[in-house]
């Protein structure tokens, strides 16, 4: 048998879409507190593997105290490398040799509903000129709508997406906008999963608004799954697997597609919208609650269920 602890606590309180005299640069504060959730199961559950992910945006002081008490070297590593999906994070794991993946070449027309008809047509659209034409690795913004605020640009389908956000408003909320077949419209939701490498309706069991949140918060599989290939674990052996801050359970969804079937998996995550959208998917996955329970002083993985 082998123990896994994954998790990324919440970037709330770090994200740079916090206002400056809000945003936590140093570690200290509620995301701080968040994160230590994470050592502390660590120094508890003793996993053979571990992998931590956050966004890249957050500062580098954090970063820095991130690395020192996880005591590996972050790994930088953008999405865009295996997604239509442009998604800087941040990845801390005792799981060693891990190579940046290579670059699939995956653009926004390549994840696409063929036919997809959006209700809301969007008519005012002020282009710049870009040359739309020309494949790009890259976001190609090409319009505004309104003021240009971040739910009001307009991108090229033959770029890169912007990141997916759980939160944010405008018209191109959570997606951003696009010119596709002639229409200028946001991501459906069956796009948004595939922009993070998820199958199609993996969401299915939850409201289209609460959809487009839950996988903006998510990880993308296919990072996940490239770094967790570099564990030396046959795919026969048993696995415990901890959770924390565990959102849709990207991370049972990972093992499964590596070929892991013996997996036991505890998930600590209180929104109860992915809990109902992890469930639907894995109805094995052993719901536990608020993360802050494995500061316990008697805490163990089986006992934290007898509540």
């Amino acid at each position: 048998m082998k123990k896994i602890l994954i998790g990324g606590s919440p970037c709330t309180y770090w994200s740079i879409s916090q206002k400056p005299d809000t945003r936590e640069t140093v570690a200290e504060g509620l995301g701080w507190e968040l994160f230590k959730n994470y050592l502390i199961a660590l120094e508890k559950f003793k996993p053979d593997y571990f992998l931590y992910e956050n966004n890249e945006s957050i500062s580098k002081e954090i970063q820095k105290e991130i690395e020192k008490s996880l005591g590996v070297e972050l790994l930088h590593l953008d999405s865009a490398l295996v997604s239509a999906q442009k998604r800087q994070r941040i990845y801390g794991t005792n799981i060693t040799g891990v190579e940046v993946p290579e670059d699939r070449g995956l653009k926004v027309k390549d994840i696409l509903v063929p036919g997809f008809k959006c209700e809301n047509l969007i008519d005012e659209v002020k282009f710049n000129g870009k040359d739309d034409t020309v494949d790009n690795n890259r976001i190609v913004r090409i319009g505004t709508i309104g003021k240009g605020r971040q739910g009001e640009r307009v991108y090229s389908i033959n770029g890169k997406s912007c990141t997916l956000s759980a939160n944010g408003g405008g018209k191109g909320a959570k997606t951003g906008l696009y010119l596709i077949e002639g229409q200028v419209r946001k991501l459906n939701i069956i796009e948004a999963e595939r922009l993070q490498t998820l199958p199609d309706d993996y969401t299915k069991a939850i409201k289209e608004g609460q959809r487009y949140k839950a996988v903006g918060n998510g990880w993308t599989a296919e990072i996940i799954i490239h770094i967790l290939s570099y564990m030396n674990i046959p795919k026969d052996e048993p696995l415990v697997v901890l959770s924390l801050y565990d959102g849709i359970a990207t991370g049972r969804y990972c093992l499964e597609k590596l070929g892991y079937k013996n997996v036991k998996y505890y998930a600590y995550e209180i929104d109860e919208n992915p809990v109902k959208c992890a469930l639907d998917n894995y109805p094995d996955i052993i719901e536990c609650g608020d993360a802050f329970q494995v500061r316990g002083e008697d805490w163990k993985l089986e006992s934290s269920l007898l509540r």
